[in-house]
């Protein structure tokens, strides 16, 4: 192997330019040329590539999204045939392909295997919904978004008493950050698209703790778990207070990486590098626990990440005997 390339498929996130510069750092210190192709998966079919060098990622890593670009996959893993495979390699000039990106990267990161070239997948998602690992880049960036709005929130909330503040984070359709972000602020209710919640019983204790004298409530929503002016109006008429919507959107995508996030970064995108040189293939970096480790593709590809039902129950102040759950 002389030659590695870098693709970004899929959403970007925070962390992704940070990983970039590691697998460059690394690789290069290792003697191998690395090449960045362009616009994800479409530019590798397309022979869209250039070489990179320490100079091209300077000072990279503080900075969101990827300086490679993106795109969505959507039916380009029929073109990762074998035959062509071997065209795309040959015009970019590369011996083996790291991928960074979320489930619909990794599926065809396991395309480019399943063809027999080497290839390495790094979980790139703010969702944070791959199987097989416990944290993905991205994620606690997206998670600090949401604390940080609720800090600002809770400054009005403390002026402005007998509110409902509804805070609705990206996610598609999985509720990882509303979750995680819920649970770190101490949020009153996480609404997410994994669990059918039962909204009156959410908004009656809601209520009744406010009744009693809470100031203020805080709820956390998944994009993915309905229109969040949609549930205002029903939170309102539920709990009988005004309700406050703050969309975060896609500003959870930006912003520069948090030190955990380059800490991932830099660890997956070195691991990354070391798997190859040692001639290991069809493996996706992961984190379990305290321990960086590999899983194959099948792992990620094979389905989707659960939610973390203790977590959920914990925030929305429910049990698994309740029935709710």
């Amino acid at each position: 192997m002389k030659s590695i390339g870098i693709l970004t498929s899929g959403g970007d996130c925070p962390g992704m330019n940070a990983c970039i510069a590691a697998i460059v750092g690394c690789a290069r210190q290792e003697g191998y040329k690395t090449v960045g192709v362009l616009k994800g998966f479409h530019g590798l079919i397309e022979g869209n590539a250039m070489e990179l060098d320490e100079r091209c990622v300077s000072g990279i890593a503080g900075r969101g999204g990827t300086i490679l670009g993106t795109s969505r996959n959507g039916s380009l893993k029929a073109k990762l045939t074998s035959d062509n495979l071997a065209l795309m390699f040959d015009r970019i000039g590369i011996d083996a392909l790291i991928v960074l990106g979320g489930g619909g990267s990794i599926s065809g990161a396991k395309a480019v295997a399943d063809a027999g070239f080497p290839v390495i997948a790094i979980p790139c998602t703010i969702d944070n919904d791959i199987q097989g690992t416990d944290y993905t880049i991205g994620f606690d960036t997206a998670c600090n978004h949401v604390i940080r709005a609720a800090n600002d929130i809770t400054d009005t909330a403390e002026s402005l008493e007998e509110r409902v503040f509804l805070i609705e984070t990206l996610g598609g359709d999985t509720g990882h950050i509303a979750l995680a972000g819920a649970y770190a602020i101490s949020g009153d209710a996480a609404l997410v698209p994994e669990v059918k919640y039962d909204l009156k019983y959410i908004c009656n204790r809601i209520k009744v703790e406010m009744d009693a004298g809470k100031p203020y409530s805080m709820i956390v929503v998944a994009e993915g778990a309905g229109p969040a002016q949609d549930l205002a109006r029903l939170i309102a008429e539920l709990i009988g207070r005004r309700v406050r919507v703050t969309v975060l959107g896609h500003a959870q995508r930006g912003g520069s990486p948090t030190y955990w996030d380059r800490k991932i970064s830099r660890k997956f995108g070195e691991m990354a590098v070391e798997l190859l040189a040692n001639g290991e293939t069809a493996a996706m970096t992961a984190m379990l626990g305290s321990s960086f480790v590999e899983v194959p593709l099948s792992v990620p590809v094979g389905s989707k990440k659960p939610l973390d039902l203790e977590t959920y129950n914990l925030v929305n102040k429910l049990s698994a005997e309740s029935g709710r759950v």
